[in-house]
C-alpha cells in the first residue's frame, strides 16, 4: 500500500495455511523514495470476528449490520525509532500462532462470552486472520499492508 509518495512496503511468507501452536516464518519488504522519520516498523498477526446482527427497525423492516471486532492483536518491532533514509530495507519475522487461535482467537473463553454478551443476539462469524507489517510514521499516515492467512 502507498503512503502518499512515503514508500511501499510487502509481505512475503513461507507459507499461508497454519495450525495452533506453528511459526509464521516471513520476510517484509520496505521501500522508501523520501527520508521519513518513523517510530519503527513492526509486523504482526491480527484475529478478526465479523459480528452480524439484526434489528426491527421502526417501520418493522428487519436491518442486517456487521462490523469486525479484534479477538487477537500482536505487533512486534523489528527496527526502531529513527529517521529512515530514502531506500531498501529487509527484515525477517517469525510470529508463533497462539495454541487456542483455532478456538478462541487468543483470547480466553470468558473474554469471548464477554464480547458475546456486549453484542447480544449478534451472530459471530469464523476468525479471519491477517499477518501485518507497517511503518509507524507518527503524526501522518503509515506505510502498511496486510495479507490474509488461514489458521485451523
Amino acid at each position: 500500500m502507498f503512503g502518499f509518495g512515503k514508500g511501499k512496503i510487502e509481505i512475503t511468507l513461507e507459507k499461508y495455511n497454519f495450525s495452533s501452536g506453528e511459526t509464521i516464518r516471513g520476510k517484509i519488504s520496505l521501500h522508501l523514495d523520501k527520508s521519513v522519520k518513523a517510530k519503527a516498523v513492526k509486523a504482526g498477526l491480527n484475529g478478526q470476528k465479523r459480528i452480524y446482527s439484526t434489528e426491527v427497525n421502526q417501520s418493522g423492516h428487519m436491518q442486517t449490520d456487521s462490523q469486525f471486532v479484534d479477538v487477537f492483536n500482536f505487533g512486534m518491532p523489528l527496527d526502531g525509532e529513527k529517521e529512515y533514509p530514502a531506500g531498501d530495507y529487509e527484515y525477517n519475522f517469525e510470529i508463533k500462532v497462539p495454541t487456542d487461535a483455532d478456538i478462541s482467537g487468543g483470547m480466553t473463553t470468558n473474554v469471548l462470552n464477554t464480547v458475546e454478551t456486549v453484542y447480544s443476539g449478534s451472530k459471530m462469524s469464523k476468525i479471519y486472520w491477517w499477518v501485518f507489517a507497517k511503518l509507524d510514521i507518527p503524526m501522518g499516515l503509515d506505510v502498511s499492508k496486510r495479507v490474509q492467512v488461514n489458521i485451523g
